[in-house]
């Protein structure tokens, strides 16, 4: 049998343990308004809370913000895309400007890095920041209403096994394959996404 101060300590400190639950149960209670108005079972003799860290700062509103009646779903974007610069087509679904290579804009054949630097210092209407399509983007070009589509185009996408190969698309009859970056020139088709 134990001594009565072992005991009587462990009484104690399961009254004291018993009793920061209390208090925990009634601060969630507080905080979440999921009472009800009811009190925890120990709620006349609740531990102290701790302080908090931020001692020093306002103290916040212990209830949340009452939610509206019938909340609205979030509003999914709907606005039109900007229209395309001139010597550019508006390619939908995602939104997508593509260099038309029209006489008045035309598209060089170039090796891949030249395509790259030449897309990047491409200006349309005051539009800069064009780039290279990526292989599925250029295979959007077959239906759009662009000029100059027959032949390989160049993309930025890489190949997988080997980065110093990247795709090349032909638009007009959705082929597609990898060469060397700097081994022929094909058509340098510019693309920004609005």
């Amino acid at each position: 049998m134990l001594p009565r101060s072992i005991t009587r300590a462990g009484a104690i400190a399961r009254r004291a343990h018993a009793a920061r639950i209390a208090g925990a149960a009634l601060l969630a209670c507080a905080a979440l308004s999921a009472c009800n108005g009811s009190k925890p079972a120990s709620a006349d003799t609740p531990a102290p809370a701790p302080a908090p860290a931020n001692a020093g700062a306002p103290a916040a509103s212990a209830t949340p913000p009452a939610a509206p009646a019938d909340p609205a779903p979030f509003a999914t974007p709907n606005a039109p895309p900007p229209p395309a610069p001139e010597g550019a087509v508006l390619l939908t679904k995602p939104a997508l400007h593509v260099q038309r290579c029209d006489p008045a804009h035309p598209c060089p054949k170039l090796l891949q890095p030249a395509g790259e630097a030449h897309c990047r210092g491409l200006e349309l209407s005051g539009v800069k920041g064009w780039r290279l399509p990526d292989v599925e983007e250029a295979k959007r070009f077959a239906g759009a209403d662009l000029d100059d589509k027959d032949g390989f185009h160049w993309t930025r996408s890489a190949y997988a096994d080997d980065d110093k190969q990247a795709w090349i698309v032909d638009p007009t009859s959705g082929s597609a394959t990898t060469v060397p970056r700097d081994r022929k020139p094909f058509t340098i088709r510019c693309v920004i996404s609005p």
